[in-house]
């Protein structure tokens, strides 16, 4: 399965039609190792499809798309900039999802979870491949990452 263009279209999708933000400058990337301050929003995917859906947003790039998908203007991290952040990890597994039509049926999400904070990383147990894509907003990159037990 192509999960590199899952993401890349699930994430386009829900930038440009939900938050309402231009996306743009696609690259492979790495999980982030950053000693900045960020939010990670993390969902379970579990069925067909057992794989952890991470979001990585610094912080002001948080802090931007919640504004930006709520209509606020926050000048720091809340509860409403973690839940944002949660909620786009969910429709980033549910666009994932929905683009994989055999299996759609049979894949069920986790309730999100936020990690906030510097120099963590975040990793699933057990045997799994990574794909991860960098993505441009004008606050900042915000890393998508896919890790799929094998």
């Amino acid at each position: 399965m192509d999960f590199a263009s899952n993401i890349e279209e699930a994430v386009r999708e829900i930038f440009e039609t939900m938050v309402g933000l231009d996306i743009h400058g696609l690259t492979e990337a790495d999980p982030p190792r950053s000693s900045a301050a960020s939010l990670t929003g993390m969902i379970g995917l579990a069925g067909e499809l057992q794989a952890t859906l991470l979001i990585h947003l610094p912080e002001p790039v948080a802090v931007a798309v919640t504004n930006a998908f709520l209509g606020l203007d926050l000048q720091a991290v809340d509860e409403d900039v973690k839940d944002a952040v949660g909620e786009l990890a969910n429709m980033v597994a549910g666009g994932i999802k929905f683009r994989c039509p055999e299996q759609g049926k049979e894949i069920e999400l986790s309730i999100p979870s936020v990690v906030w904070g510097k120099g963590y990383s975040c990793e699933a147990t057990g045997r799994f491949e990574c794909t991860a894509r960098t993505f441009g907003l004008e606050a900042g990159p915000l890393v998508v990452e896919l890790q799929v037990r094998v």
